[in-house]
């Protein structure tokens, strides 16, 4: 009882430093500096129409370097946690419902998540939620399925790869026009077209690789630690 009551009295405290600083809270009516600057000369610079993208990838391209070693850290701990302290479960068999669906669906979705890579610097999408959304698509044909997965080193020989792709791009765009991941080392196109942006399109498709591989990787590692005896 005591611990529901303090519980309690910590959300309330919580609540209501949340509600006293969305009351002084506005929001700004004009861009800052640099926000102006990346839509003034976004698409100039980039070729890329979905800003988004172009400072994910181009402006702050070794932001997305870190983001992708956080994920490979992150991604490889579950792993390791999971190979030294099995869970022991068995796996329970699917319904009909989730084994009729895995038997239909996963193309659909492995063909959307690749389309919202391929189209990341046209609209909204990329190689982070395309590459979870390839990911889904796994999940859902090993919910649908009764067996483990092999040891095929498949997804490490993809992730691997993928991420010495995203350095390569990386240094080629720092060795031939002195900035990381400049997408400039490729013809920018014409802005709105799918063969536009540079080399934003190719270090999209790695980055959704790296994404998918690994979350893939970590769905086999439950299954593998809930089945094997």
């Amino acid at each position: 009882m005591i611990r529901t009551y303090v519980g309690l009295i910590i959300v309330l405290a919580l609540g209501a430093i949340v509600v006293s600083s969305l009351s002084n809270y506005s929001v700004p009516l004009e861009l800052g500096s640099t926000g102006h600057n990346y839509t003034q000369r976004g698409v100039d610079d980039t070729g890329s129409v979905n800003l988004v993208t172009a400072v994910v990838v181009a402006y702050r391209g070794l932001d997305t370097l870190g983001e992708v070693v956080v994920l490979f850290s992150a991604s490889t701990a579950v792993v390791l946690i999971l190979t030294l302290i099995p869970m022991g479960a068995n796996p329970t068999p699917s319904s009909s419902i989730v084994s009729f669906t895995a038997g239909v669906l996963p193309g659909a979705i492995v063909l959307f998540g690749i389309y919202i890579i391929s189209h990341g610097h046209l609209s909204p999408g990329g190689g982070f939620p395309g590459g979870a959304v390839v990911a889904s698509a796994f999940l859902l044909i090993m919910l649908g399925s009764n067996t483990i997965p092999g040891q095929s080193r498949l997804l490490a020989s993809i992730e691997s790869l993928a991420g010495l792709t995203f350095g390569l791009l990386g240094f080629w765009g720092m060795m031939t026009l002195g900035q990381f991941l400049n997408n400039k080392v490729l013809p920018v196109g014409s802005p709105g077209k799918l063969l536009s942006a540079g080399i934003i399109p190719l270090i999209s498709l790695v980055i959704g690789a790296k994404v998918a591989s690994e979350l893939s990787g970590v769905f086999a590692s439950y299954r593998k630690a809930g089945g094997e005896k």
